[in-house]
């Protein structure tokens, strides 16, 4: 159905406006997209629950709502600086099972914008099953969501804890990135069941993670100390992805 909002005061814009606070995502296992190309691939994966928008959408489901907003309403609804006209609740995504021979784990990734780049990398590379442990950022999180370029409606995400010795038991071979790694990330081949992890943008890996990786793979570089986790990850994805 589609409706017309004209009042900043209407209640589903204040239920929007609520979802800006990741809590309120997590308590309602909801979130918001920005722009047709999510919109798009928020209609393909079914996780559409409404949609706010300047003008009607024909690509919007008829089963889905949709508001017609002004453009104060819109800009007070986005969070962009220079808002799209499309702002879309969608539900959260329910997984359980690892399926995937090619694991992506996150430890202690914080920044929003690395989660992101990092999401759109492994659905490029196959890495269908990604881990967030240890105070990861939300993948949900506004500007993870947009620098995904909407991977995250292709992956299946798991933000509730998953141990190694889990992975262990299952015969996944375990790979931790390193500064000082004893293995070379390009001469290096690896089994194709695996899990690749990546740490935190200061400190890496933790000890406590590190500890249980079968082998610690580095990036040779020159002239300056690190990469950014999201470059990093990058290409290792790739370089194990090649490896074979």
């Amino acid at each position: 159905m589609i409706y017309e909002i004209k009042s900043k005061q209407n209640q589903k814009i204040k239920d929007c406006l609520k979802l800006q606070q990741q809590s309120e995502k997590n308590k309602q296992k909801l979130f918001l997209i920005e722009g047709l190309h999510l919109l798009e691939m928020a209609i393909e994966a079914n996780n559409l629950v409404a949609v706010f928008s300047l003008k009607p959408l024909d690509i919007v489901p008829l089963d889905i709502d949709q508001y017609i907003v002004t453009k104060d309403i819109m800009k007070k609804i986005s969070l962009e600086k220079t808002p799209q006209g499309i702002v879309a609740i969608c539900r959260m995504m329910e997984t359980k099972e690892i399926l995937s021979d090619k694991v992506l784990f996150l430890d202690q990734v914080r920044d929003p914008g690395n989660i992101g780049t990092l999401l759109r990398t492994a659905l490029a590379f196959g890495y269908q099953d990604v881990i967030f442990a240890h105070d990861c950022c939300s993948p949900y999180h506004e500007k993870a969501i947009q620098s995904s370029q909407g991977a995250i409606f292709k992956l299946r995400l798991h933000e509730k804890p998953v141990s190694i010795a889990t992975f262990k038991k299952q015969k996944y071979q375990i790979l931790a990135t390193e500064i000082k790694g004893s293995r070379k990330i390009e001469t290096f081949h690896a089994n194709k069941k695996h899990v690749l992890i990546l740490g935190n943008e200061a400190h890496g890996v933790s000890n406590e993670v590190l500890s249980q990786a079968d082998y610690r793979l580095r990036i040779d570089i020159k002239d300056i100390e690190s990469l950014n986790v999201g470059v990093a990850g990058g290409i290792t994805m790739y370089a194990l992805t090649n490896s074979r």
